[in-house]
């Protein structure tokens, strides 16, 4: 079972077509399946309508010759322009209704969980809105506890966990801040979670969090904005930084019954990285 990971793409211009020319190779190469879109899915500041010209400019015209389904969750960028009276938007409304008018947008709504089964391969994942900034105590506590139960019910052969905003990062944005830390950390320790997979800093990262059971983190925000700079190489805190790039680019995941072939490519489908996860 073969998919990309992207995020942070949606820019309409020569940066995000160059990456989707990439994809249309490694889709090819690869026998890729689908596509997991990592958030940031509209800049700046995502759409006004669900008949919004800026889903044909951001994301149908760039993608036009990629057949493939893109399983989206919501960036920052995707909720719209927080007014000066801090009421805050609601313009990612938008986005889940596109789902019903493309062939290829999928986002059903906020936060939501799937499954592939591809040659006997069962992968479950979990869509999370990681946007938490942005909801009230009680919208939070409800995706954690959704997430908490499906999480904990899933049967298969790996759990895949991806949200728009980092977790650890040298880049950028940087590491998450405590509310969402402390809620992605309530996730992580149900001890199910092999992957989490994010945008947000403008890079690609392989992060391992050094747990009894390594969680692998990867960064995949360069679909479309050039790179962050880097911050601090020791940001790392109970992690470990494995691979970190610069370039435009997607991430590239294989999955077997008992291993994940991670690698990443840059903007000319050129590879510049390869681990492979081992049960």
């Amino acid at each position: 079972m073969n998919f990309l990971i992207i995020g942070d793409y949606g820019t309409s211009d020569i940066h995000q077509k160059k990456v989707a020319e990439s994809m249309i190779n490694l889709i090819k190469e690869h026998k890729v399946k689908f596509i997991c879109g990592l958030g940031d899915n509209i800049y700046d500041f995502g759409v006004k309508s669900v008949n919004d010209n800026k889903f044909i400019t951001h994301f149908e015209e760039p993608y036009k010759d990629i057949k493939l389904r893109f399983y989206q969750c919501l960036g920052n960028h995707d909720y719209g322009k927080i007014l000066f009276n801090h009421i805050i938007p609601d313009d990612f409304k938008y986005q889940i209704e596109y789902t019903k008018l493309s062939k290829k947008w999928y986002l059903p709504k906020r936060y939501y969980h799937y499954s592939k089964n591809i040659n006997g391969v069962k992968v479950n994942f979990f869509v999370l809105d990681t946007n938490i900034d942005l909801m009230n105590t009680n919208q939070m506590d409800e995706q954690l506890e959704f997430f908490k139960e499906k999480i904990s019910k899933a049967k298969g052969d790996w759990n895949i966990l991806y949200g728009h905003h980092t977790y650890r990062s040298v880049s950028g944005h940087g590491n998450a801040e405590p509310l969402l830390e402390n809620f992605l950390n309530a996730l992580f320790s149900l001890n199910k979670i092999q992957i989490y997979m994010c945008g947000h800093d403008h890079t690609k990262q392989h992060i391992i969090k050094n747990d009894k059971n390594p969680l692998h983190i990867l960064v995949s925000g360069t679909g479309g904005k050039p790179y962050d700079y880097v911050t601090n190489l020791n940001n790392m805190k109970d992690c470990s930084l494995n691979f970190l790039s610069k370039n435009l680019g997607v991430g590239l995941l294989k999955c077997k019954k008992r291993s994940i072939d991670i690698e990443f490519f840059d903007g000319k489908s050129v590879k510049e990285y390869k681990y492979s996860i081992k049960k």
